[in-house]
């Protein structure tokens, strides 16, 4: 009797739907949210910048853009992540702060642009986390609460090197791990005959792909353009990525913990393409346009696509405000500004509606010394619909890092 009684509650956790209470429920489908927009500098510009090719920043996205590095560069930093939610009824407010991982540049010859860059950074996010009150009829008073939390990084060796016309090449060493948990848990109000239980998958992710890069010569020099510079075109690939996953699924209640399935599967992370271009107006004026494309619909597990996954595509446009000249001038000369907008049709599509989202960023850069920068970035975006019983999203990204440069391996002269 008491093996049915805990049967009855599983399919009651596993069938519930429910509305988000803890963190945006839509990282409850696929592998959770996406981001590409490591550092406060590619934030505060829109979130890409595949054409970006800068001495004095490093850019996980695209390899190639490392060519240009001069210093040995170190860059860390913060997300804090704020997020209104609504409904047709109600609405709610939910926080989530993590670690944006790190890089780490090192220049080994600069005439060629052979450089050598590390990091890890984080790929997909889970979090969310539900209470909802049961209406069953059949049950005595009880509430449902589910929770996800967890996501995939990225662990990745890259190089560069500069080609023939003032071409970059780049490429990289991709290796993915992570682990996300999911649980649903009933626990009953009132006296009955059923226990309170909870039911947990836990999924462990790791596999292997590259990403290769290419950032095109200076075509405001072959094309005379007067009052451009630095006009560059740029291309990114990621290769698809077979991901080993071991699963375990328990169930615990008053009996104890039961493990009901353990195994293993293979998820195909779909490939991703992107292309930009960057150039400079009037010698301060930094401007980028990008585009990003990675087929969720690709996204399979086991060789079966999984449900409620649409095309993800991105589209940016960044600008930046520095003042070339003014390194050794006043503090506030010194200060970088940014801002941008983009636009997502998001990986998710839920009951026939696509999640889309639109963002407006603005950013900074202060000064901490000689090449060495505290960069801020926000983000407000807007994602999604109440229409069809969904959730409408008022996104409140901020982002604070800092990038460090020192001059190592300096050659003496004889």
């Amino acid at each position: 009797m008491k093996k049915i009684k805990l049967l009855i509650i599983t399919a009651l956790l596993i069938t519930t739907e429910v509305f988000s209470s803890g963190g945006s429920l839509y990282t409850r489908y696929g592998l959770g949210d996406l981001y590409n927009d490591y550092s406060s500098r590619r934030l505060g510009m829109g979130g890409l910048g595949i054409a970006l090719s800068d001495k004095d920043y490093l850019n996980y996205l695209n390899p190639a853009s490392l060519t240009d590095l001069n210093l040995v560069r170190f860059e860390t930093g913060l997300f804090y992540i704020g997020d209104n939610m609504k409904d047709n009824s109600s609405s709610t407010f939910n926080a989530n702060t993590f670690f944006s991982g790190f890089m780490f540049g090192i220049p080994i010859e600069h005439d060629l642009g052979i450089t050598f860059n590390f990091g890890v950074v984080p790929v997909t996010n889970v979090h969310y986390a539900v209470s909802v009150a049961g209406t069953d009829t059949n049950f005595s008073s009880h509430s449902i609460d589910y929770s996800g939390d967890g996501g995939i990084s990225k662990i990745f060796i890259s190089s560069s090197y500069r080609l023939p016309l003032d071409f970059s090449l780049g490429a990289s060493f991709d290796y993915y791990t992570g682990k996300i948990d999911y649980n649903s848990a009933i626990t009953f109000l009132s006296a009955t005959d059923f226990t309170n239980a909870s039911f947990d998958k836990q999924f462990s992710y790791h596999g292997i792909g590259f990403t290769a890069g290419l950032i095109s010569t200076d075509f405001a020099k072959i094309l005379g353009i007067g009052g451009i510079k630095n006009l560059r075109f740029g291309m990114i690939y990621s290769s698809s990525v077979p991901l080993h996953c071991d699963s375990v699924i328990n169930m615990t209640s008053s009996n104890g913990t039961i493990e009901t399935a353990v195994g293993s599967s293979t998820v195909n992370l779909p490939y991703k393409i992107g292309a930009g271009a960057a150039f400079i107006l009037m010698d301060n004026y930094q401007f980028t346009l990008d585009y990003l494309y990675q087929p969720f619909t690709q996204l399979t597990f086991n060789g079966i696509s999984l449900p409620n996954m649409q095309n993800y595509k991105k589209m940016s446009l960044g600008f930046e405000y520095r003042n070339q000249f003014a390194r050794l001038s006043e503090f506030w000369d010194q200060v970088m500004w940014r801002g941008g907008l983009s636009y997502e049709q998001s990986q998710y599509i839920i009951n026939g509606t696509s999640i889309n989202q639109v963002s407006a960023y603005a950013g900074c850069s202060i000064p901490l010394g000689f090449d060495n920068t505290l960069d801020f970035a926000f983000e407000y975006g807007k994602r999604g619909t109440t229409d069809n019983n969904l959730l409408q999203e008022n996104i409140f990204n901020f982002s604070i890092s800092c990038s460090l440069g020192e001059l190592w391996f300096q050659r003496s002269e004889r």
